[in-house]
């Protein structure tokens, strides 16, 4: 056990540097829960996981994403909002902040799930800054959640009008029907994980071949990476440079 307890201490004070705070004994108990992966819960059953956390803090990172859009971008319309928030609270955006965070570094995760890069997995990190910040919130209330929302996506709030909102399906859309008068069917070709965390798996076919694959956790989150996938394969490619110099 005295293991264990320098493992949890580690982890805990890697993610004080993150938070810029001493975390109390008080809410030592809170923070060890969102950094804790179903993975180390199945380990050590009296270490529930961070899966509940995810889902209230899914909604505050939303809401302080939206506070900020609101308030900072006022000649921004309605629809143009809703998409830049979209980018950067999605599974992408979230993933790709915490790994610039090294929020693995951060995680408890069981034997097999740390063998298998655990610490490196998109989704996985996702649903950890989720839990973070809904620890952060609950601990020390909304203002100081949004405050640390606000400074760890400094960057992207600050840059929001470089954010290309066009997004994969659309443009993979626009291709099929420009190239091949035809549009991109998904299909879900596989769903795994519990009620509160599942995964999905969904496949592109554009004139019936199937050009990309991706995962998420949501369907559409499943789409959007397939068709991500769709635009970068050589098909499509190849496909683009025809027609720039058909059109050059």
């Amino acid at each position: 056990m005295k293991y264990l307890r320098e493992k949890i201490n580690s982890k805990l004070q890697k993610l004080e540097v993150l938070l810029g705070k001493k975390i109390t004994s008080k809410n030592r108990r809170l923070f060890t829960v969102a950094i804790t992966h179903s993975s180390f819960s199945g380990e050590y059953p009296k270490y529930p996981s961070n899966e509940r956390l995810e889902f209230l803090g899914d909604s505050v990172i939303s809401l302080a994403v939206t506070h900020y859009l609101f308030k900072y971008y006022r000649d921004l319309p309605e629809g143009e909002l809703s998409k830049k928030r979209a980018y950067i609270v999605s599974e992408r955006g979230l993933s790709e902040k915490a790994l610039k965070l090294e929020l693995g570094e951060m995680l408890l995760f069981g034997k097999g799930e740390e063998k298998n890069g655990g610490k490196y997995k998109r989704a996985l990190l996702a649903d950890a800054l989720e839990s973070i910040v809904a620890a952060v919130f609950l601990a020390y209330g909304f203002k100081r959640a949004e405050c640390f929302v606000w400074r760890i996506f400094k960057e992207e709030l600050e840059k929001v009008r470089d954010i290309e909102t066009t997004d994969f399906k659309t443009r993979l859309q626009e291709i099929a029907q420009r190239n091949f008068h035809d549009i991109p069917s998904y299909k879900i070709v596989s769903e795994s994980g519990t009620p509160t965390n599942k995964r999905f798996v969904s496949e592109v076919f554009v004139k019936g071949r199937m050009l990309g694959r991706g995962e998420g956790g949501s369907k559409k989150d499943a789409e959007e990476h397939a068709a991500r996938e769709a635009l970068n394969s050589e098909f499509i490619r190849e496909v683009q440079e025809d027609t720039e110099k058909k059109n050059g």
